[in-house]
């Protein structure tokens, strides 16, 4: 599927800009708010110290009245008090009524805090403080996961649109050369054609009418690169016509030591671009002549229904080294290939068609690809 919306260099920059911004002002308020409650904890946990320094003698009811008050009454963590021999007498936040299983749970992470009185110069026991962890404690322990999991999903987001944007800047470089190239063949395919009309009583019959197909298939080819980057004109119908004309297109121009197989099945109903897909499969059958090169070789098309077109192109030649390398721009194994060939057809398939464009098989016997295109939806 092509993707609508192109990337610019303005929009990956106001994204950055804009998700730097949103970054900052998110880390401002949660550390804030942590912050506010680090140092409202730190106030109460003052208070109780301030309170306990003033009275170091302080008995048992007085410690754990202000304990209650102080502590208890105002946290917002599960905690359970028992006495200096394990019972439990009193809880918060806990919402099972088994305090003794509850006790156990939170000693298993947890280790309890003592309860102590001081008596002259010793201290003294009274009991135990058993806790959870609060849901601000929650948070702080996966706050740095949250932070890192919202930063790598923001850096992959900027990766993938300076990905996005780096393929857009290729299809318009791609897309000029085309249609400079149409612009400037153009008017010398003019003269020529100009030319061809004044000679032809010169000429015989057969080199004139092989020449006037060339210079009519010059025009279409040149008509295939000026609608590069244009939506495609698609019409409703089988495609018989076109494949057929495209092979017997190629076979007129292979040397005669090339055999071809037709196998044309019944097909359904599709949308397509009449010239578009003739291109792609010239492309393909020219792939495949050149695998095979001077040697003897065959070339089989096949087409089928298989809830669409299947268009099976296969060739006797080598077989493709590098796979994954043959859809990309600029690779070919030609001297003076462009490696535009496979791709254009791709994206003449999957683009332009919603099809798939796929190899099938590959190996030093030959290699198969294979076109898909879906049935017309009524």
């Amino acid at each position: 599927m092509r993707i609508g919306y192109k990337f610019t260099s303005r929009t990956l920059s106001l994204y950055f800009l804009i998700g730097i911004g949103l970054i900052g002002i998110v880390t401002y308020i949660y550390s804030n708010f942590f912050i506010q409650r680090i140092k409202k904890e730190i106030e109460t946990t003052s208070r109780i110290f301030a309170r306990y320094a003033l009275s170091p003698t302080m008995d048992e009811a007085a410690l754990l009245e202000i304990l209650f008050q102080e502590v208890i009454q105002k946290i917002d963590f599960p905690v359970v008090l028992t006495d200096d021999s394990g019972k439990p007498y009193t809880s918060r936040n806990v919402k099972s009524k088994n305090l003794e299983e509850v006790v156990k749970q939170f000693d298993r992470h947890q280790k309890p805090l003592p309860i102590t009185v001081r008596q002259g110069e010793e201290t003294k026991i009274v009991g135990y403080v058993h806790y959870g962890l609060s849901p601000f404690t929650r948070i702080l322990r996966i706050l740095p996961f949250i932070e890192t999991a919202f930063l790598i999903a923001f850096l992959f987001l900027g990766f993938w649109g300076y990905l996005i944007y780096r393929k857009s800047e290729e299809e318009n470089i791609w897309n000029s050369l085309a249609k400079e190239t149409a612009h400037q063949l153009a008017t010398p395919l003019s003269s020529l054609s100009g030319w061809l009309v004044a000679l032809k009583s010169t000429l015989a019959p057969e080199i004139y009418q092989g020449i006037a197909e060339d210079a009519e298939r010059m025009k279409e080819v040149l008509e295939k690169f000026s609608r590069i980057g244009l939506p495609p004109r698609l019409t409703e119908k089988t495609p018989d016509m076109e494949i057929k004309k495209s092979v017997a297109y190629i076979r007129r121009r292979a040397h005669a030591r090339v055999f071809f197989a037709e196998e044309y099945g019944v097909l359904p109903m599709i949308k397509f671009d009449d010239i578009l897909l003739g291109w792609a499969v010239e492309n393909i059958l020219k792939n495949g002549l050149d695998a095979i090169g001077a040697k003897d070789g065959k070339i089989t098309i096949r087409t089928y229904d298989a809830g669409g077109v299947i268009i099976e192109i296969t060739d006797t030649g080598g077989g493709i080294k590098k796979e994954k390398e043959i859809f990309k721009p600029g690779y070919t194994t030609k001297k003076y290939g462009w490696g535009l060939g496979l791709v254009l057809t791709k994206r003449i398939v999957e683009d332009y068609h919603g099809g798939r464009l796929t190899i099938k098989r590959t190996g030093p016997e030959g290699t198969t690809f294979q076109i898909f295109i879906p049935r017309s939806v009524p």
